[in-house]
Protein backbone atom coordinates (compact mmCIF):
# COMPACT_ATOMS: atom_id res chain seq x y z
CA UNK A 1 0.00 0.00 0.00
CA UNK A 2 3.03 2.33 0.81
CA UNK A 3 3.99 2.04 -3.04
CA UNK A 4 0.29 2.76 -4.33
CA UNK A 5 0.76 5.65 -1.86
CA UNK A 6 3.99 6.79 -2.88
CA UNK A 7 3.20 7.00 -6.73
CA UNK A 8 0.35 9.30 -6.18
CA UNK A 9 -2.49 6.88 -6.57
CA UNK A 10 -5.52 6.86 -4.70
CA UNK A 11 -5.99 3.16 -2.74
CA UNK A 12 -8.86 1.48 -3.68
CA UNK A 13 -10.66 0.43 -0.73
CA UNK A 14 -13.04 -2.64 -0.83
CA UNK A 15 -16.33 -2.45 0.35
CA UNK A 16 -19.18 -5.43 0.45
CA UNK A 17 -21.26 -6.23 -1.92
CA UNK A 18 -23.45 -3.71 -4.47
CA UNK A 19 -26.53 -5.37 -4.41
CA UNK A 20 -28.75 -5.81 -1.34
CA UNK A 21 -29.44 -8.56 0.74
CA UNK A 22 -32.91 -9.39 -0.87
CA UNK A 23 -30.69 -8.93 -4.02
CA UNK A 24 -28.25 -11.80 -2.80
CA UNK A 25 -31.47 -14.10 -1.05
CA UNK A 26 -32.88 -14.80 -4.18
CA UNK A 27 -29.88 -15.19 -6.39
CA UNK A 28 -28.56 -17.69 -3.96
CA UNK A 29 -31.74 -19.62 -3.55
CA UNK A 30 -31.78 -20.09 -7.14
CA UNK A 31 -28.22 -20.97 -7.72
CA UNK A 32 -29.10 -23.48 -4.80
CA UNK A 33 -32.32 -24.97 -6.13
CA UNK A 34 -30.60 -25.53 -9.64
CA UNK A 35 -28.34 -27.39 -8.12
CA UNK A 36 -30.72 -29.36 -6.26
CA UNK A 37 -32.12 -30.51 -9.32
CA UNK A 38 -29.59 -31.64 -10.82
CA UNK A 39 -28.16 -33.70 -8.17
CA UNK A 40 -30.10 -36.37 -8.29
CA UNK A 41 -27.92 -38.88 -5.81
CA UNK A 42 -27.84 -36.17 -3.04
CA UNK A 43 -31.00 -34.39 -3.08
CA UNK A 44 -33.42 -36.66 -4.89
CA UNK A 45 -32.40 -39.39 -3.58
CA UNK A 46 -32.71 -38.93 0.06
CA UNK A 47 -35.83 -37.37 -0.68
CA UNK A 48 -37.24 -40.88 -1.64
CA UNK A 49 -35.29 -42.50 1.23
CA UNK A 50 -37.08 -40.43 4.28
CA UNK A 51 -40.47 -40.80 2.72
CA UNK A 52 -39.63 -44.66 2.34
CA UNK A 53 -38.49 -44.66 6.07
CA UNK A 54 -41.17 -42.46 7.26
CA UNK A 55 -43.62 -44.83 6.06
CA UNK A 56 -41.83 -47.89 7.60
CA UNK A 57 -41.38 -46.19 10.90
CA UNK A 58 -44.93 -45.04 11.26
CA UNK A 59 -46.71 -48.51 10.33
CA UNK A 60 -44.46 -49.88 12.85
CA UNK A 61 -45.29 -47.70 14.92
CA UNK A 62 -48.85 -46.90 14.30
CA UNK A 63 -51.91 -47.42 16.86
CA UNK A 64 -49.36 -48.87 19.17
CA UNK A 65 -51.06 -47.85 22.02
CA UNK A 66 -50.84 -46.11 25.76
CA UNK A 67 -49.06 -48.66 28.10
CA UNK A 68 -45.55 -47.97 29.79
CA UNK A 69 -44.00 -50.51 27.17
CA UNK A 70 -45.19 -48.24 24.35
CA UNK A 71 -44.12 -45.15 25.80
CA UNK A 72 -40.34 -46.82 25.94
CA UNK A 73 -41.13 -47.87 22.09
CA UNK A 74 -42.09 -44.20 21.09
CA UNK A 75 -38.80 -43.47 23.18
CA UNK A 76 -36.70 -45.87 21.13
CA UNK A 77 -38.80 -44.38 18.14
CA UNK A 78 -37.54 -41.33 18.67
CA UNK A 79 -34.11 -42.09 19.25
CA UNK A 80 -33.60 -44.10 16.34
CA UNK A 81 -35.11 -41.12 14.07
CA UNK A 82 -33.14 -39.09 15.47
CA UNK A 83 -29.59 -41.30 14.85
CA UNK A 84 -30.71 -41.68 10.86
CA UNK A 85 -31.21 -37.97 10.63
CA UNK A 86 -27.71 -37.60 12.08
CA UNK A 87 -26.71 -40.36 9.86
CA UNK A 88 -28.10 -38.64 6.68
CA UNK A 89 -27.05 -35.28 7.19
CA UNK A 90 -23.35 -36.39 7.67
CA UNK A 91 -23.58 -37.74 4.44
CA UNK A 92 -24.27 -34.74 2.92
CA UNK A 93 -21.13 -33.18 4.30
CA UNK A 94 -19.38 -33.92 0.71
CA UNK A 95 -21.83 -32.12 -1.50
CA UNK A 96 -21.26 -29.02 1.01
CA UNK A 97 -18.25 -28.85 0.97
CA UNK A 98 -18.56 -28.88 -3.17
CA UNK A 99 -20.54 -26.44 -2.83
CA UNK A 100 -18.82 -24.32 -0.79
CA UNK A 101 -15.69 -24.61 -3.02
CA UNK A 102 -17.47 -23.61 -6.14
CA UNK A 103 -18.36 -19.97 -3.95
CA UNK A 104 -14.50 -19.57 -3.06
CA UNK A 105 -13.81 -20.14 -6.37
CA UNK A 106 -16.15 -17.45 -8.23
CA UNK A 107 -15.40 -14.93 -4.86
CA UNK A 108 -11.74 -15.36 -6.38
CA UNK A 109 -12.83 -14.82 -9.78
CA UNK A 110 -14.88 -11.28 -8.92
CA UNK A 111 -12.48 -9.73 -6.91
CA UNK A 112 -9.98 -10.12 -9.57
Amino acid sequence: MNVVLQEGLQPSTQHGSEASWWKQLTTLTKRSFVNMCRDVGYYWLRIIIYIIVSICVGTVYFDIGYSYTSILARGACGAFISGFMTFMSIGGFPSFIEEMKVKFDLGNETSV
